[in-house]
């Protein structure tokens, strides 16, 4: 048997690598779990732009982000209103801007593989204003050219206007000198002077950064120290695995405890400095993600989850990194569409861009419906791997989400949620799948269409009496649970 006390910002992180310690114990048919919601003490809030995602520049000049073709936009729609991030590894490596009267180098050089144009970013404006999202941009600060950032910068401002909720200068820059940007030795001292250039290129607009690849990285908290008169918002990365990950380790008791306290040090400089702090780009594992674990179901397990943990940590955000090519097959790095949200079922869709759900797709829906409201501390008892959540929400009503993180093929679990309260009406959706490496995630049985819409089956209705609702959770699955105001 473990409790687990969900407790309210850094505390739920602590509480979690106190509670947690190892695997849990083989199951049996009849366990059960009680879910005990304490609403006489919310905490932080669950903002309605919390989940987010994230994408390589490379889409942008490409012209994948196309309000008037295919189903993005309503896959963009039918997730909620966020913010989308272009930047990744292609924005330093091998992305140029070409603006209106500017020349590209003569001879162009080999590392150049794709171009962004103003056209791109009013593309870019079409999409949001359709989708009613709002952006980060990165500006190239690798392989810097100031006349040409610049230009960037004046282009998104008066385009993208406040759509545009801050220019990223540069991506990952602490990993720099593997990369072959910057010369053996270089370190913070050298990438703020680096970055208070761009600063000055771009004049007076918002800056988030610095992207740091790792979540622990000091850069992101001496960044937001020195020059926090000039920016707006800390961002920082976070994988949870690396390339050599199963599912085993993804939905793991430890995995869930390292996830919380790898964010925890740069969170609370962000708090103390008054600073949002977001993770603008996330996934299950680096690289591209892991076949057989990053592409299947067990991902959007790990999805709602780690969302919710990260929202109740403190965390003002996350966008979930992926890419617009053909499933499962190689782009330019050959991995980076195991992970990603959407894809296209074939060259063909590809090209009429025609996107499919992939399984973390429901998991990020589930977490977006969560929100916005403010997050209630919960106790989680039993001897399974289950994690729980709830949200007060503005709209009156508070949410439970429970998530179920075994195989399939073992029991479900008798779930007695303590609620307190009078006696009313629960509503009840499961996001369920026939096993955590299958790829048939549904919401309440239903999938995402070809239209990019999702439409769940009416929700299961649940009697609260006594202040407690009872479920049955299957193992594999999660439970949103909405309660009557």
């Amino acid at each position: 048997m473990r409790i687990l006390r969900a407790g309210c910002a850094a505390a739920a992180g602590l509480a979690i690598l106190a509670g947690l310690g190892g695997a849990a114990a083989a199951p049996t048919p009849d366990s059960a779990a009680t879910v005990v919601v304490d609403t006489s003490q919310p905490g932080g809030r669950l903002p309605s732009d919390f989940v987010g995602l994230s994408f390589e520049v490379r889409e942008l000049g490409i012209g994948n982000i196309d309000a008037r073709r295919g189903n993005l936009a309503q896959f963009f729609r039918t997730l909620g209103r966020s913010n989308v991030r272009f930047s990744g590894n292609t924005l330093d490596r091998d992305a140029i801007w070409l603006g209106d009267g500017q020349q590209l180098p003569d001879p162009l050089p080999e590392w150049v593989q794709h171009i962004i144009t103003p056209a791109d970013i009013e593309r870019l404006d079409d999409f949001l204003a359709a989708t009613g999202w709002d952006t980060a941009v990165g500006i190239n600060l690798g392989r810097w050219d100031a006349e040409r950032a610049a230009d960037q910068a004046a282009v998104m401002s008066r385009v993208l206007g406040r759509r545009l909720l801050a220019a990223e200068c540069g991506n990952e820059p602490d990993q720099w000198v593997s990369r072959g940007y910057r010369p053996a030795g270089y370190a913070y001292a050298d990438y703020r002077r680096d970055w208070q250039m761009c600063a000055g290129a771009v004049g007076r607009m918002p800056l988030a950064g610095p992207d740091a690849a790792s979540p622990t990285s000091a850069w992101a908290a001496n960044l937001a120290r020195d020059e926090g008169d000039r920016l707006k918002m800390i961002m920082i990365h976070q994988y949870s695995m690396d390339p050599t990950g199963t599912m085993e380790r993804l939905l793991s008791p430890a995995t869930n405890a390292g996830q919380a306290g790898a964010a925890t040090p740069n969170l609370t400089v962000a708090k103390q400095l008054g600073k949002p702090i977001r993770i603008d780009e996330t996934n299950s594992a680096w690289g591209g993600g892991i076949d057989g674990v990053s592409n299947r179901h067990g991902s959007a397990l790990w999805a709602l989850d780690y969302a919710l943990q990260m929202g109740q940590l403190g965390l003002d955000g996350i966008n979930f990194h992926g890419g617009l090519g053909v499933c499962n097959q190689p782009i330019w790095n050959g991995r980076w569409q195991l992970y990603t949200p959407m894809c296209a079922s074939s060259k063909a869709e590809e090209l009429a861009q025609v996107y499919r759900a992939m399984p973390i797709f429901y998991g990020l829906w589930m977490a977006r419906q969560m929100g916005p409201g403010t997050f209630l501390p919960v106790t989680v008892t039993t001897d399974r791997n289950v994690n729980a959540y709830a949200v007060r929400g503005d709209d009156g009503r508070t949410r439970i989400a429970v998530i179920q993180k075994e195989e399939t093929t073992t029991g479900p679990v008798s779930v007695a949620i303590s609620v307190g309260g009078r006696d009313r009406t629960a509503r009840v959706l499961t996001m369920t799948g026939s096993g955590l490496t299958a790829d048939d995630t549904a919401v309440q049985g239903a999938r995402v269409g070809t239209d990019g819409r999702l439409a769940p089956a009416a929700a299961d209705r649940r009697p609260v009496r006594g202040g407690t609702v009872h479920i049955e959770l299957a193992a594999g699955s999660a439970a949103l649970i909405t309660l009557d105001r």
